[in-house]
């Protein structure tokens, strides 16, 4: 059984048809890839997965569960968590407490533990910090843990932004172009991590990604869509090279 399936999915925008029968299946263990121009779709379907956006049409599963039309919270908590483009980190806290703040059920978020039963959320404390400095050193970032985001690379931020996700314990982690607008060595060394998470965290990965060659490399699996539709999958080699594909989305060339 995949651990997530779209069957048939569409969400239109008054006349704009954003996502037009959308059917994929993600395989539990994988590092899956979906590709393809501006305006195909691609963050769409991400929204209608977590539960952002309700579709119009069609049904999601995750782990044999349907959950289209459940409210985001409810989908983080069955275990889908997703990063963005651009990473939505707190600025004016340090790297280390924006690892902790996104830590799942903490004692300490309620106003009567954390004034009248410290004694009952300080150890949960002390390990959500142990896991949150194990996570940054793990992502290279351990010597940066009291710098804040501002000081700190656009590599850097997105390997933060993935760390965050990560306090959250995710089985399906959605991963908005985490190579976007850094160097290739960079990318190399987040897509190192990805596949690092893959075989040691337990963990399925779903990426939108607009590098090619990176899906070449790291992807066991991808997806191309055009125009709301998914137009092909297969091995990243194979889809490589369909005509159609060179031609919506690597160029005539």
């Amino acid at each position: 059984m995949p651990i997530l399936e779209v069957r048939e999915v569409y969400k239109h925008f008054g006349g704009l048809k954003a996502l037009n029968g959308v059917s994929l299946k993600i395989e539990e263990g994988t590092i899956t890839g979906l590709v393809g121009p501006n305006g195909s779709g691609k963050t769409t379907i991400f929204n209608v997965i977590t539960g952002m956006l309700r579709p119009d049409a069609g049904e999601i599963y995750f782990r044999g569960e349907r959950i289209d039309g459940l409210p985001p919270f409810e989908i983080y908590r069955k275990g889908i968590v997703r990063s963005y483009q651009f990473p939505r980190i707190f600025q004016k806290m340090t790297l280390l407490d924006n690892m902790m703040i996104a830590a799942r059920s903490q004692i300490g978020d309620s106003i009567f533990y954390a004034t009248f039963r410290r004694g009952r959320f300080l150890p949960q404390e002390a390990e959500i910090k142990r896991k949150a400095l194990e996570l940054l050193e793990f992502l290279e970032l351990g010597h940066l843990r009291d710098a804040y985001p501002t000081e700190i690379s656009g590599g850097q931020l997105k390997l933060l932004e993935i760390g965050r996700a990560l306090m959250s314990e995710p089985r399906l982690l959605l991963l908005d172009e985490p190579a976007a607008g850094v160097s290739p060595v960079l990318a190399a060394k987040i897509y190192n991590k990805i596949r690092e998470l893959r075989d040691n965290f337990d963990l399925t990965l779903f990426i939108i990604e607009h590098r090619f060659e990176l899906m070449l490399e790291y992807a066991d699996e991808l997806f191309v869509m055009h125009k709301g539709e998914v137009v092909c999958k297969g091995k990243p080699t194979e889809v490589a090279a369909i005509p159609l594909v060179i031609k919506i989305y690597l160029g005539e060339a």
